[in-house]
């Protein structure tokens, strides 16, 4: 799914140190030119390069901002879209009710079970079989609705139980696409990859000039750089890295919807 943008493929704490040798080595590629040019020419500064710095450090935080506020946005929506989807099963378990008895314990038990497939590990890849399983499940639950329209069943009671099943398979895609396919572009980490080497080179070769500047500072503007680029990287990924979507909302609905099943299970018994 993944294969062409190798962004994605690579560990985030390899993108972390991929990203630090890179600033530093077009910090010290920099240094090295300006110091070169220093010796030979007895260049003791010039005004434009300051602007020139200032202008290029500027586009990259602009990309930088850009960038992130993308994944972050995603980030944002995937949360949402796992609320949503949480509402509308349990909705759809609550309106079964609204069903022939006999498709209504059918309807409840493959959303009981359409719910433990979405309660899921975060750090855990989501495999094909358990999105194709997700999609037969609904494929089902839309048969129970369609045997009842055979039957000339009350539109209105159908609809309590029709309308969030059909949105619950909207948000499965929605979920897939969100989640497993929305990535950022490749030109893109190229572009800002791009800048980034070229800014930090306009640093190095300012540093060399004024032969100002110390490794302190060098190595905290490398790491600066580096952590923001991860933390892009970590916001792109679904279910890689430290910032993931917390599962808790589902994880509670399943827990409930157990209890409901083992209450309705000792119903009859009760009796």
């Amino acid at each position: 799914m993944h294969s062409g943008n190798i962004f994605y493929l690579l560990p985030l704490p390899l993108i972390y140190l991929i990203t630090v040798a890179l600033v530093l080595c077009a910090l010290a590629l920099g240094v090295f030119w300006g110091h070169r040019r220093q010796r030979r020419e007895s260049v003791a500064g010039e005004s434009s390069i300051g602007s020139a710095v200032a202008a290029t450090l500027g586009l990259v935080a602009f990309v930088l901002a850009f960038t992130f506020n993308m994944t972050a946005d995603r980030f944002n929506e995937r949360k949402a879209l796992l609320l949503q989807e949480v509402n509308t099963i349990l909705a759809a378990y609550l309106n079964a009710d609204f069903l022939e008895k006999m498709k209504r314990e059918r309807a409840r038990g493959l959303l009981a079970e359409y719910v433990d497939l979405r309660d899921f590990d975060p750090s855990t890849p989501v495999s094909s079989a358990d999105i194709k399983r997700s999609e037969e499940i609904q494929r089902q639950l839309w048969q129970l609705v369609q045997s009842h329209i055979a039957q000339g069943y009350n539109a209105d009671y159908l609809r309590q139980f029709s309308d969030p099943v059909n949105t619950l398979m909207d948000l499965h895609r929605a979920r897939v696409v969100v989640g497993l396919q929305y990535r950022i572009p490749a030109p893109l980490w190229l572009a800002l990859y791009f800048m980034t080497i070229l800014a930090m080179l306009a640093i190095g070769y300012q540093l060399g000039i004024s032969r100002g500047g110390s490794v302190q500072v060098v190595l905290a503007l490398a790491l600066t750089f580096a952590t923001v680029i991860l933390l892009i990287a970590d916001l792109d990924r679904a279910n890689q890295g430290v910032l993931l979507v917390d599962q808790a909302p589902m994880s509670d609905l399943n827990q409930r919807l157990k209890a409901l099943r083992q209450r309705e299970s000792q119903a009859p018994s009760e009796r």
